[in-house]
């Protein structure tokens, strides 16, 4: 079974996976499948012509089976996506073909799955509330159609993109390194430490060397470039 929004990217994976957005009630919201940014405001009249199923955020509040799908604009300020947009972003939803209780368990990484809706909960209320006046107003002498009996298995593991995020930030580095994923993350947690630290200073390592030139009169602080230049070309060259 194919998840409805589409594979995720490794920068929007590294950049949106579990962050949480801000509620002024306290709730822990996070990402848990995130899209990709919007280039204009969420305001903007001409949203529906702009906004792709790619562009749809998917939300969980933590520890609950409450989720959102969301889109965030220019402004950087998350909103609910539209229900008048939900046909528009999950295209060609047959009611039969949603998985029971609406919930599909989606593989992120070789370690990481979530259980996620299969499209937005109110969507299916709306096909199920149209289904159901839609059968009152059929003609009596209409032919019923076979009823399709629905799954009441456990949700079927979708595991079908999951490559798009290995490879190659999750896969093992030339010569057995560390992963592209797993350093950038602990990049990300330090750094995150030195910006919450009012007494730290991370010293700058070229620091009184304004040209080239002079670092490479220095054996100690060329050897720190060429470093970075390695790091740059095994690791984030690709980003």
């Amino acid at each position: 079974m194919d998840f409805t929004l589409p594979p995720l990217t490794q920068e929007s994976f590294s950049r949106w996976y579990n962050k949480q957005l801000p509620r002024a009630d306290g709730v822990d919201e996070r990402i848990v499948y995130p899209g990709i940014k919007l280039k204009c405001s969420t305001k903007s009249r001409d949203l529906r012509s702009v906004i792709m199923s790619k562009n749809v955020f998917i939300t969980q509040e933590v520890g609950t089976n409450t989720f959102h799908h969301k889109v965030v604009g220019s402004s950087n300020v998350f909103v609910s996506l539209p229900k008048r947009l939900y046909s528009h972003c999950f295209r060609n939803i047959n009611i039969h073909s949603i998985p029971t209780d609406n919930r599909i368990i989606v593989r992120l990484t070789e370690n990481t799955s979530v259980t996620l809706p299969y499209i937005p909960d109110d969507f299916v209320h709306q096909k199920r509330s149209k289904r159901t006046s839609g059968s009152r107003t059929r003609n009596t002498r209409e032919p019923k159609r076979p009823k399709r009996e629905s799954s009441s298995g456990p949700p079927i593991p979708y595991t079908g993109w999951v490559t798009h995020v290995q490879s190659p930030a999750t896969n093992i580095g030339a010569d057995g390194s560390i992963d592209s994923f797993a350093l950038m993350n602990y990049i990300r947690e330090e750094l995150k430490k030195n910006e919450t630290k009012l007494d730290a200073c991370l010293p700058n390592p070229f620091a009184g060397l304004d040209s080239i030139e002079k670092i490479k009169e220095s054996k100690d602080k060329m050897a720190i470039l060429t470093t970075v230049i390695q790091f740059v070309h095994h690791y984030i060259r690709h980003i």
